[in-house]
């Protein structure tokens, strides 16, 4: 939470992130999605991330790895859709 919160304070070119709320109480997961919005207006940001909402609240692109290689590009509005999500990435998408 240090690192993420000093790196913030400079202003990046590239800022590279890697899975920044793993281990974070719900209440700072909001808090870190917050700033990363603001900063994500604003610098280049790569985000390693599995929490698909956070994922859909901070990136304006998005690039989708299984097993090392790629498996979707687009926007985040397209992680909404639970038959991508389950043909994608192999897990339910919420449908019975």
């Amino acid at each position: 939470m240090v690192a993420i919160a000093r790196s913030l304070l400079n202003k990046n070119e590239v800022l590279l992130i890697d899975e920044p709320t793993k281990g974070l109480a719900p209440k700072l997961v909001t808090e870190v999605a917050n700033a990363l919005t603001k900063v994500a207006h604003e610098t280049t940001m790569l985000l390693v991330e599995q929490n698909l909402a956070l994922v859909k609240r901070i990136a304006h692109h998005v690039v989708v790895m299984d097993q090392g290689r790629v498996v979707f590009q687009g926007g985040p509005e397209n992680l909404n859709d639970p038959d991508w999500v389950h043909q994608m990435l192999g897990v339910s998408g919420g449908r019975k």
